[in-house]
């Protein structure tokens, strides 16, 4: 299963709603997206271009149709999502 286009928008959406109510980000995102695999960590670990961006956080999508995850930014290549949280000082 590849992502498109109106599943990140609604990824994006899901995210600034679960932050604004202050719940965890990944067991929501993954009862509301069942097919997509999350992973979340901060912004600081992560040293790639993000697919997208927000003052909060950044957006990376996975490829996981090999032995070894990679990061890819074609939506067509892509079955997950990591969601890179960004530290506010």
């Amino acid at each position: 299963m590849s992502l498109d286009e109106s599943q990140i928008n609604s990824i994006e959406t899901t995210i600034k709603a679960l932050q604004a109510i202050g719940d965890p980000l990944t067991p929501g995102l993954r009862k509301l997206f069942p097919d997509i695999s999350f992973v979340r960590c901060s912004a600081t670990d992560m040293d790639a271009q993000p697919f997208r961006t927000s003052d909060k956080y950044q957006l990376y999508l996975m490829d996981r149709s090999e032995a070894c995850i990679r990061l890819t930014d074609r939506l067509e290549c892509a079955d997950g999502v990591i969601v890179a949280e960004v530290e506010l000082a």
